[in-house]
């Protein structure tokens, strides 16, 4: 079977955890827009998780509160679907918990990471499979993320200690790399960032080569905004990524961002979502998205 995810911590998680019950012979690590577009051929053989719902699969497990339709997938599929902290957790007790105790740690680790249960030294100096974790982050821009997602899965999925794959040359290079590239990715947050209200927009459409560095940042720069909109560029300039998130420490933001970014094309969950624009009609829809944010959002300075 193949196993169809994102080359992220959850999405690793899964196949660490599903593989100790199907035999995966193939991965496919792709961006969930690529299921909402149809861009990847889905058949039985493959099992979905940390995507949006295909029909045409074998199986499928995700976490998110909005999926490619907007909703919950037909009765009668194979596999586990409901919001929780990520789809590994869902994985986990599907197939039972007590036959993954091996892996508890890391699936709690998985679920603090997916659901951004943090503190500002997790952020600043994060440790075990949390700093692992970082080196999977998508958003942070290192690319190259099929061959890395495989070494990590192959240590992990052998019950590897964290101590010992944070020690593997490949995961040290690439925390490595994020470390050297934090203080230009602290300037360049400072510098393409502005505050409107109780929103942070970062448009770094301009920025090239898109700047590395831990997504979760911006919070810590910016303490007194509740939401923040990261804008970038997609593959081959094709379209504008707009990714929001909820502030991780100010909580007070009131607004469903993966209901929000489902009526643009888009998905996630309540607390973090992102959506492709249209180039040509990027700017007037990320005024629309901030202004909206604005109108759900309360406002940090009136939440006392």
């Amino acid at each position: 079977m193949r196993l169809v995810t994102r080359a992220d911590m959850d999405g690793v998680t899964c196949a660490v955890l599903i593989s100790q019950f199907e035999r995966i012979e193939r991965f496919l690590f792709i961006h969930p827009q690529d299921i909402t577009d149809r861009n990847v051929e889905i058949g039985p053989e493959d099992i979905l998780a940390n995507v949006p719902y295909h029909p045409a699969c074998g199986m499928w497990f995700d976490h998110h509160a909005h999926t490619a339709d907007g909703g919950g997938p037909p009765g009668g599929f194979r596999g586990a679907y409901r919001v929780a902290p990520s789809t590994a957790r869902v994985v986990y007790e599907h197939y039972g918990w007590e036959k993954l105790l091996q892996f508890e740690e890391l699936v709690r680790e998985t679920d603090r990471l997916d659901s951004a249960d943090l503190s500002p030294s997790d952020v600043t100096d994060p440790q075990g499979y949390l700093r692992l974790g970082f080196t999977l982050d998508g958003r942070t821009g290192l690319g190259a993320f099929e061959d890395y997602a495989l070494t990590v899965f192959d240590l992990l999925r052998r019950a590897t200690p964290v101590k010992k794959v944070l020690e593997h040359p490949a995961v040290q290079r690439r925390w490595e790399q994020i470390r050297e590239a934090d203080a230009t990715f602290r300037q360049a947050l400072v510098d393409h960032s502005r505050v409107d209200g109780n929103v942070v927009v970062t448009d770094l459409r301009g920025v090239e080569p898109l700047p590395v560095g831990n997504r979760f940042l911006v919070y810590v720069l910016f303490p007194e905004v509740n939401v923040s909109v990261r804008v970038h560029w997609g593959p081959g300039r094709r379209f504008v990524v707009a990714a929001l998130g909820h502030s991780i420490f100010n909580r007070t933001c009131k607004a469903d961002l993966g209901e929000l970014a489902s009526r643009y094309g888009g998905g996630g969950h309540r607390g973090a979502a992102s959506t492709p624009l249209p180039v040509e009609l990027a700017d007037q829809r990320l005024e629309a998205i901030v202004a909206e944010l604005r109108g759900l959002s309360a406002h940090p300075a009136r939440e006392g």
